[in-house]
């Protein structure tokens, strides 16, 4: 079981451990510890604030280190467009750049991994008839390689505008655009809920919602002159239908998606609203999309003899087919989905959102700013009741949302205006405290990691080596001899010779 004050301590320790690295000039030790303690903020939003300056500056310390400083002339018109993630229809890569084309300017589209685990062929297809642009993969085998490529590539191209579409600890990036002049830096916060690193290297901080302004704002350290909003809209896919592999004809089916981490917390809250309504009609059944830890998930279904009633069916590419195919979406809680609620709400499919007044982090309603309709509900009994309703209806599938979204040329348009320095969309700026909604947010996240998706371990061996996490790990050693000798006393013998006389 974690608690806030042993992450605190923790990263108390890593940063002990950072500015010692940076001393000794280990830089690939030090940019491990700044992404582990990226990670675990990012996971847990333990400190009262997000902008973490000390992990900043030691960023800043260490590109002073390595690189000069690199003045850009820059031709006008071209962006590039720096794309972390790669990833099909998630993300706003694919809104951003059919914007740029639009807008006539060349695209330096630039990925961080060629060799990617998941398909980017329709984020390629956006632009393969596109003649002005060029693609790039960062060539190298460390992150001082990686920035360096990234370097070569920023002087060849001479970009005037730079799109961050950034991972929140993404350390070869930072330092490139922090040793950057004479470019702008404009910040996707496609991460608009949790901690990131950026805050010191962005220069536009284009938002989605208002809640992101006001997090960014409050507690990420970044100045209200340099926000703008620009809402999204849902990329829909064009792969065809894959079929279920359960029987689904004569029912009902409620539909929802995400990565799983996003229904855990509360009690389970959701998959027990999902049980109060899978009672109100027998026709009814819960289908599922996405990955991660499903055993609780599994466990919930065993208790509650919901085998031919909710099911899953993983990560799907062919969402925009599935969502024709269903009855009614219930957007995901303790954590919201927008980008699956869009999807839902372009299918047609009649979308129930809960957010209550201390999950503003859950708020859409601005990614639906052209209708008057689209609310959300505060508790889960009047989301119980709608949706009763909503069934009773001889016709469901019914909505009248769909032109609520920013199309795709208004989406084009707003970037235009914001590249030249203007806020087009001021008027969906709300400000309101969020420090109710980020303490939840915090005592959400740490519900689930000790009760139903532990990650700090496998975080934490993910960034450091077995000796690294020996010496500096509160309690890991203790931990791991304990481990070793109910596995082999031998073995054990062994590590305690060692440690006794080596030191190791």
């Amino acid at each position: 079981m974690i608690s806030n004050k042993q992450l605190i301590d923790l990263d108390i320790i890593l940063k002990k451990n950072l500015n010692t690295s940076i001393h000794l000039k280990d830089f690939d030790k030090a940019l491990r510890l700044i992404e582990l303690s990226t990670n675990l903020q990012y996971n847990y939003c333990f400190n009262k604030t997000l902008y973490d300056k000390e992990l900043e500056h030691s960023l800043q310390k260490i590109a002073d280190h390595l690189f000069e400083n690199v003045e850009i002339v820059p031709e006008d018109d071209v962006v590039l467009f720096y794309d972390f993630f790669g990833y099909d229809n998630r993300g706003l890569t694919q809104q951003y750049l059919r914007a740029l084309k639009k807008l006539n300017k060349r695209i330096v589209l630039v990925f961080e991994n060629k060799k990617r685990q998941y398909k980017n062929e329709a984020i390629l297809a956006e632009i393969e008839d596109y003649s002005n642009h060029t693609i790039y993969y960062l060539e190298g085998n460390n992150r001082i390689e990686l920035s360096n490529s990234l370097f070569t590539i920023i002087k060849n191209e001479r970009p005037k505008d730079i799109l961050m579409h950034l991972i929140p600890w993404d350390t070869i990036a930072y330092m490139v655009f922090f040793k950057l002049k004479g470019v702008t830096r404009y910040q996707i916060n496609l991460t608009d809920h949790t901690f990131w690193l950026g805050t010191d290297i962005t220069d536009v901080n284009i938002e989605f919602r208002s809640f992101g302004m006001n997090l960014s704002e409050q507690l990420r350290n970044i100045p209200v002159h340099k926000t703008r909003i620009l809402p999204f809209y849902p990329i829909l896919s064009t792969e065809p239908f894959q079929g279920f592999d359960f029987n689904s004809e004569g029912k009902k089916i409620i539909f929802s998606g995400s990565t799983f981490y996003k229904i855990l917390g509360h009690n389970l809250e959701f998959f027990e609203t999902i049980l109060r309504l899978l009672k109100l009609d027998d026709r009814l059944i819960f289908v599922l999309a996405g990955s991660g830890n499903d055993k609780v998930i599994i466990d919930f279904i065993t208790k509650h003899n919901l085998e031919n009633r909710l099911f899953l069916i993983g990560d799907r590419y062919d969402l925009f087919e599935v969502m024709k195919r269903v009855d009614y979406y219930i957007t995901t809680f303790p954590f919201t989905g927008a980008l699956m609620t869009q999807i839902a709400v372009a299918a047609g499919i009649p979308a129930f959102a809960y957010v209550n007044s201390k999950s503003l982090y859950n708020g859409i309603e601005d990614l639906f700013f052209k209708s008057e309709n689209f609310k959300h509900v505060e508790s889960l009994d009047e989301l119980v009741e709608k949706f009763s309703l909503e069934h009773s209806k001889a016709e469901s599938k019914n909505s009248k949302e769909k032109e609520s979204i920013i199309n795709e040329e208004e989406f084009a348009e707003g970037l235009g205006k914001i590249l030249k320095g203007e806020n087009p969309m001021s008027f969906l700026e709300k400000r309101v405290s969020i420090a109710a909604s980020y303490q939840t947010f915090n005592e959400l996240m740490i519900e689930i990691e000790n009760l139903y998706n532990p990650t700090l371990e496998s975080t934490i061996n993910k960034y450091l080596s077995a000796k690294e996490r020996l010496k500096i790990i509160p309690g890991y050693r203790r931990n791991y001899y304990k481990k070793v000798f109910k596995e082999n006393k031998v073995q054990f013998l062994k590590e305690l010779y060692y440690y006794l006389i080596k030191g190791e």
